[in-house]
């Protein structure tokens, strides 16, 4: 076999090598790797994540986080519109005026200062992240306090705490 014959099989064989050659693909499962951060709640996080494929096909952390943010910032504030609804129903109520103000102001402002700092300041991204859900908490213990069962007010308060506790797991990534 002359060299030049030689070179161009190994040529062909190398082609036909790299075109079947193990691409490394960006991971577009990053919002798996959050969701087993959440430990017993994995299944959970999976089910409230999976749905979003912009979420679902988030190539760095970042990106993650932005799209994550902005789907509890819009949940959240559907959440205090409901319990702003809830003031007209009952007027008298403390509890509720200040579940659907302050403490759901804060649960809002807090996802919407953490999306603002997730490029310059990612520790105070990741703190917003987790004190978010400071406000669902205050708001189980202020009804609690006037002795109002409200079952879907407590299942919101449970999610939007659930929330802050996913968008803490996912923005944790961006300090490594």
């Amino acid at each position: 076999m002359n060299p030049s014959r030689c070179l161009s099989l190994f040529l062909t064989i190398s082609l036909i090598f790299n075109s079947h050659a193990i691409i490394p693909k960006s991971n577009s499962n990053l919002y798996k790797n959050v969701c087993k951060d959440a430990g017993k709640d994995n299944q959970r996080c999976l089910k409230l994540l999976s749905p979003n494929p912009k979420i679902t096909s988030a190539k760095d952390y970042l990106t993650l986080s932005k799209l994550f943010l902005e789907m509890a910032i819009e949940k959240a504030t559907k959440g205090q519109d409901y319990l702003k609804t809830l003031i007209k129903e009952f007027p008298s109520s403390h509890a509720i005026k200040n579940c659907a103000t302050s403490d759901y102001d804060g649960l809002v402002m807090s996802f919407r200062s953490s999306l603002g700092e997730l490029v310059v300041d990612p520790i105070s991204a990741n703190y917003d992240a987790r004190v978010a859900g400071d406000g669902p908490q205050a708001c189980d213990r202020e009804l609690a306090n006037e002795k109002i069962v409200n079952p879907s007010v407590s299942k919101m308060n449970n999610e939007m705490t659930f929330l802050s506790d996913v968008a803490y797991l996912a923005t944790n990534y961006l300090r490594k």
